[in-house]
């Protein structure tokens, strides 16, 4: 579904991402975790067509990325709903920007809301909603143009840890509904190991890929009290070694005889 091939950006002196190689099959949950400032929101942008690669190519379905495509979505931080809109209006917004029917994707607007608890709220105002209703919201809007390919970068990090865990379950729920192809940018170990299928860790800056992390999980998952919890507590566990080691200081090299220690 996704080629990213030896993908190279640079912002000036700044090089953000370096020779970044990853293949990303469809219907695939794929998390990409990482320190600050290794480059994951700039990948997203760069499979949306937002920015272009300095180096290297990106390929969706075998195509060349060269500008935005209507068959991906993107969902943010913040749900940039338009205030004046209501909630249904907000989920219809992309219908009108590339001048569907809206007659016609009125009851899938109506579906997605049904899926995500929102329909009492449908002609509510965003200022309204709570801020894990808002982010509902702009996760309907990103699927009513059923995109091939979501991505979303860091959507639950302004919420408080129990939205964000509900929010997780839910999006487990639809993309095991829906098999939209998901690249997932996060902070959280944990989201990660709930959701994901494989997890992309990237090296500090410049990013690249350090580890592919398999999460051989049966869904649906969760935290709670299951059957899980060794597997989930064993990925989690790796994950953190692989973030962690990236900033460790590296080993004493040993002494070769004639060498004289550094002086202190």
């Amino acid at each position: 579904m996704i080629t990213i091939d030896g993908v190279t950006r640079t912002f000036g002196p700044v090089t953000a991402l370096s020779d970044l190689r990853l293949e990303i099959g469809t219907g695939e949950f794929l998390a990409v975790i990482g320190r600050s400032g290794c480059g994951k929101s700039t990948l997203l942008r760069l499979i949306s067509g937002l920015v272009k690669p300095t180096g290297g190519r990106i390929l969706i379905d075998g195509e060349p990325v060269r500008k935005p495509r209507r068959d991906v979505a993107m969902v943010f931080q913040r749900p940039a709903l338009l205030p004046w809109r209501s909630v249904l209006d907000n989920v219809l917004l992309p219908v009108e920007i590339f001048r569907w029917k809206r007659a016609e994707h009125r009851d899938r607007a109506m579906h997605l809301l049904e899926t995500t608890g929102l329909t009492d709220f449908a002609a509510r105002l965003p200022h309204e909603l709570s801020g894990g209703m808002q982010q509902r919201v702009s996760l309907c809007r990103a699927l009513i143009q059923q995109p091939k390919v979501m991505l979303m970068d860091e959507p639950f990090s302004a919420l408080d840890a129990l939205t964000r865990e509900e929010l997780a379950i839910e999006l487990q729920r639809i993309h095991m509904e829906m098999g939209t192809t998901i690249v997932f940018v996060t902070h959280s170990i944990q989201e990660a190991v709930l959701l994901a299928d494989r997890t992309a860790v990237l090296s500090a800056r410049p990013g690249r890929l350090r580890q592919m992390v398999e999460m051989r999980i049966p869904r649906p998952r969760s935290f709670g009290h299951n059957a899980h919890l060794d597997e989930v507590a064993e990925a989690s566990a790796e994950l953190h070694q692989l973030l962690l080691s990236d900033h460790l200081p590296a080993a004493p090299r040993p002494l070769t005889r004639g060498s004289v220690p550094p002086s202190r």
